[in-house]
């Protein structure tokens, strides 16, 4: 951003415009300092000292006063310091003789002050009655006020007197000694150059701060056109009887009967829906039931499973959802017929990508963050190209608190659940990272997160996988059912990834949208290494069965 050319100068200008015109004009409405006393014309301040001293130590003195031997211009002046003067003999002031080239001469100490010459020297002549003073040659001569008839009298500069001191007025600093007034307003007019500096600094951080969070928007909202929701339309209950053939057993699809059950359908353009039939309540209101939908609806994301639609009829609830293909997760890692298909290595990392995308969304795109906190494999489903989409987003609201509690105690027995949640009832972003993290390894191993084995009894993930980590046999922890193995070093990454994600410290999990980063890395170097592998390999080089049967039955 540029800054507007006037902006910044603006406090220097000011300060300079104070301190050219505020403080002269306050050090000329001001007094003189404590025991000074001004003179008639308030252009100068004048100060009586009875100290006995001679006129060089009394020339000092009034230095380290802040001033210097009084300097006299007028008769008004003479006439002032003569009635200031408290000493009978007289009192010191600036005038002294000095050598010349032709002879001696008479000036003021400050050798500024011009005194009339010709009253001066007449004065002087005039009231000079020490013998000593007459001689022409000495420069030893200095100035004494007296309040006799004689005004100017010269004295030996050793003999001791009284002194009058004097300073300008105007010019209240005088060799590096400022006085009190001066300092206020220099102290005054930094003050305030420092504090407007700081609110234009100030006021520049927060315009930057919010044209940025604008541009971020603005950006966002563009890269996010693609992420709009479609049209959710509200269905008649007819409408969905139609569809679903009266909801017939032989639309239903695998799920939870707890929940009221899930049912396939055809719309009449004839796209193919799922109809998640929820418990009858008696506590949600139609005009709820439509807003927690709405609010839902608006959480579009490619990983996401959409909602199109929704029907409320006296108390039945139903959630139209789009319909994915090769269906849940679950299925493909654990209810494989034998002889069926299998997911390859590259299909589960796919799977496993998308779906840490759908999660980030949630986490990073969504105001306020949205928590999942039931990420499992049977809320997951693939698509035609094994793409993950994710179920349930925002379901807690429509589900019965018995069924939800009954849901959590499974997740906790079976392993998905983050500890903190366990134990603490925390749950946050980092609750979904854990869960994520054992469906990870869930993916990659085709175990389930608990199960029972024979020699061991019931035995969780980790418990499985730790020693095989430990003795850094990464390719053992793999499903028996991959073909295509990956290089061990993807693999070890990998579950790097898991157990980076499976920390007990919360804070100390990634983001989401790390995990994606690190996840999209390893889909680009397992691509290379296979591309490379059929490339430059034989098929009679090696046989892809050999590692499945050195591995540990599980």
């Amino acid at each position: 951003m540029a800054t507007p050319p006037a902006l910044v100068p603006l406090p220097v200008f000011l300060a300079a415009f104070l301190l050219f015109v505020g403080t002269p004009a306050l050090a000329r409405s001001s007094s003189c300092p404590e025991g000074w006393q001004i003179s008639p014309d308030q252009n100068k301040c004048f100060m009586y000292i009875s100290n006995s001293l001679s006129w060089d130590r009394s020339e000092a003195l009034c230095h380290n006063n802040s001033g210097h031997l009084a300097a006299l211009s007028s008769v008004q002046e003479l006439n002032f310091v003569k009635s200031l003067c408290g000493s009978t003999s007289g009192c010191w002031v600036g005038g002294h003789h000095y050598n010349t080239s032709t002879g001696t001469g008479w000036k003021w100490s400050d050798d500024s002050s011009v005194w009339n010459d010709t009253v001066l020297r007449g004065l002087l002549h005039a009231n000079c009655s020490d013998a000593g003073c007459g001689v022409a040659t000495s420069n030893d001569l200095c100035t004494l006020v007296t309040n006799s008839r004689a005004s100017f009298t010269q004295k030996r500069c050793s003999e001791s007197h009284g002194l009058i001191c004097m300073m300008n007025h105007v010019d209240r600093c005088y060799h590096n000694h400022c006085h009190k007034e001066y300092l206020i307003a220099l102290i005054a007019v930094s003050g305030f150059i420092l504090a407007t500096t700081l609110a234009v600094v100030v006021w520049l951080l927060v315009y930057r701060r919010n044209k940025k969070r604008r541009r971020s928007r603005e950006a966002l909202g563009a890269s996010a056109a693609a992420l709009v929701a479609p049209q959710w339309k509200v269905f008649t209950s007819e409408e969905l009887r139609s569809i679903t053939k009266n909801f017939s057993e032989g639309n239903r699809l695998p799920g939870n009967a707890k929940t009221g059950g899930t049912y396939s359908g055809i719309l009449p353009d004839g796209s193919k829906v799922a109809i998640k039939r929820l418990k009858r309540s008696s506590l949600q209101r139609k005009r709820d039931f439509y807003s927690e939908i709405r609010r839902v609806a608006k959480l579009y994301h490619p990983n996401l499973v959409a909602v199109k639609g929704c029907c409320y009829d006296h108390g039945d609830r139903f959630i139209v959802y789009e319909f994915v293909a090769n269906g849940p997760l679950d299925v493909w890692l654990h209810h494989i017929p034998r002889g069926g298909r299998s997911l390859d290595w590259a299909m589960r990392m796919r799977a496993a990508t998308t779906l840490a995308q759908g999660i980030a969304f949630l986490h990073d795109k969504v105001k306020p963050q949205v928590v999942h906190r039931d990420i499992r494999a049977s809320n997951v489903l693939l698509d035609e190209e094994f793409g993950s989409h994710l179920m349930g987003v925002g379901l807690s609201k429509f589900v019965p608190w018995e069924v939800m509690h009954e849901r959590t105690v499974k997740a906790a027995s079976y392993g998905y659940l983050a500890p903190e949640f366990i134990y603490r009832n925390e749950l946050t972003t980092k609750s979904d990272v854990y869960s994520f993290g054992v469906l990870l390894l869930e993916i990659i191993s085709g175990r389930r997160p608990a199960q029972s084995v024979e020699s061991v009894g019931w035995q969780t993930i980790f418990e499985w996988a730790t020693p095989l980590v430990q003795s850094h046999r990464y390719l053992d922890l793999l499903d028996p059912l991959i073909q295509d193995l990956p290089d061990v070093g993807v693999v070890q990454k990998v579950v790097d990834l898991v157990y980076s994600c499976t920390q007990h410290v919360p804070t100390v999990r990634p983001r989401m949208s790390h995990v994606v980063h690190q996840l999209q890395q390893l889909e680009l170097k397992s691509a290379a290494s296979e591309q490379q592998l059929r490339s430059g390999t034989s098929t009679s080089a090696t046989s892809p069965m050999l590692p499945l049967e050195v591995r540990t039955p599980r």
